[in-house]
């Protein structure tokens, strides 16, 4: 269960990725639910940002995102990685460069930011770690899957804990794939090959 932890939209905002004002927009007109505290600040749930994001289609385009080539084409296999440490981030950039299958690559430094993501780009394959701030990969997965259009999306843990960790942490949706780190990047290549002649064979 998600705590009911309270943000300023000043936080949020920076979770996201997003203005002050975009949040405060969406406060004001209703899109985000919120209270005011005395002096006239607005509060915001965790569970009430992340029903926003489930809800709703994105209209910002302030995204952490990161096009692995510009030259978008049918059948481009749209890619999502979600990681909190910035360097690995950096390096699934080098690597995924290297990679034959056509790709377009997105990159998300924490969960919010990929759940944008995802209501944006409706990614075909999505890598995410579980262990991340304010709210953790299971209940990341758990919102992409009850989304609308994610139905066909792979989604895949990259993780540095054991299996004792996970369980504590949580249970992993059935269909969920399981890779350990360091990040094995020949098997996610693999992954995203099989992938890409899934998304061919949808679109023929």
């Amino acid at each position: 269960m998600i705590e009911k932890t309270w943000l300023s939209t000043r936080s949020a905002a920076k979770l996201l990725n997003v203005s002050l004002r975009t949040v405060q927009n969406w406060v004001d007109t209703g899109k985000i639910e919120a209270s005011v505290t005395v002096g006239g600040h607005r509060r915001i749930t965790r569970k009430e940002l992340i029903k926003h994001l489930a809800l709703i289609n994105p209209i910002t385009n302030s995204f952490s995102s990161i096009p692995f080539r510009n030259d978008i084409k049918n059948q481009v296999l749209k890619v999502l990685f979600v990681e909190d440490d910035y360097a690995v981030l950096r390096l699934c950039e080098m690597k995924f460069s290297e990679f034959s299958v056509p790709h377009d690559l997105f990159l998300a430094n924490n969960a919010y930011q990929g759940m944008l993501m995802v209501g944006k780009f409706q990614p075909d394959v999505i890598f995410t770690d579980l262990n991340m701030p304010d709210i953790d990969g299971i209940q990341m997965i758990s919102e992409i899957l009850n989304a609308p259009g994610m139905k066909n999306t792979k989604i895949v843990v990259v993780t540095g804990m054991n299996s004792s960790e996970i369980e504590i942490m949580g249970v992993i949706p059935e269909g969920v794939v399981v890779l350990p780190k360091p990040i094995p990047f020949k098997t996610i290549e693999t992954i995203l090959s099989q992938q890409s002649s899934q998304v061919v064979a949808i679109g023929g």
